[in-house]
């Protein structure tokens, strides 16, 4: 039995790195100078000097610099900074219920196949428990050195937050071929499926009622098989293509 490998792990720091990047914002708040008048009015923005027996200079959000006498303030803090709407706005959170999660995705790197690109779309329907452990079944259709549909168990737990929220993901299962076994000239070529196994990290953004994006970062290990049958001599070869790429995925959610 003939076995190829293609392997693209290196790629996982780059994008790893660029993960991050985009996330922190999402869940890091940026503390922010805040003056406090005593007519009322707060100024929010980076403070360039200050006297504390004369006077504070702050340069606003939108960049206007202002000047006041310590007598009008009536305190200064370092805090994080929420927009009005933002305070005013109710968290919506990620409540227990049913689920269902649509998402399309692909591995990074050359894929040795036919395919234009090593896509897949897949669904998640499950149950999410109040304590933000998450269990379903998954299928849908991927593209590897042929057309698959896969069958697995999909395990998350959300980590923290409330409408932004980072979470770790594992599934798990077997992949059936969908194209058909079939024959050119003097060559059979039958078409078997393989297990398959993900995990990595996840971040779930609600923006409003039932609804949320869904983005994710895997590791995935895929396995398609075939066979060779050479019809005027009965000599057989058996092919094996192992995946183990870094997998990306958009998808959204709704319960």
């Amino acid at each position: 039995m003939k076995t190829y490998s293609s392997t693209k792990i290196s790629l996982a720091i780059p994008l790893i790195f660029l993960l991050t990047i985009f996330i922190s914002p999402l869940l890091l708040a940026q503390d922010t100078d805040h003056v406090y008048l005593k007519s009322g009015s707060v100024i929010r923005g980076k403070i360039l000097e200050i006297k504390p027996v004369d006077h504070v200079k702050i340069e606003d959000m939108c960049g206007n610099i202002w000047f006041y006498k310590i007598t009008e303030v009536e305190k200064i803090t370092s805090e994080p900074f929420e927009s009005d709407k933002r305070r005013d706005q109710k968290a919506l959170g990620f409540d227990e219920g049913f689920v269902n999660m649509t998402s399309i995705g692909f591995l990074v790197g050359s894929s040795y196949n036919a395919q234009v690109a090593p896509l897949s779309l897949l669904m998640v329907n499950g149950y999410r428990m109040p304590n933000g452990f998450f269990a379903g079944i998954g299928t849908g259709i991927e593209f590897f050195s042929s057309s698959y549909m896969p069958f697995f168990l999909d395990l998350r737990y959300d980590l923290i937050g409330t409408d932004v929220v980072p979470y770790v993901v594992a599934k798990g299962g077997w992949s059936v071929p969908l194209s058909s076994d079939r024959s050119e000239y003097d060559i059979s070529y039958e078409y078997s499926g393989g297990p398959l196994f993900g995990a990595g990290i996840g971040l779930k953004i609600r923006t409003r009622n039932h609804f949320a994006w869904d983005i994710e970062l895997l590791y995935r290990y895929q396995e398609t098989s075939y066979k060779e049958i050479y019809e005027w001599n009965n000599q057989e070869y058996d092919y094996t293509d192992i995946f183990n790429r870094i997998e990306i995925r958009l998808g959204f959610y709704i319960d």
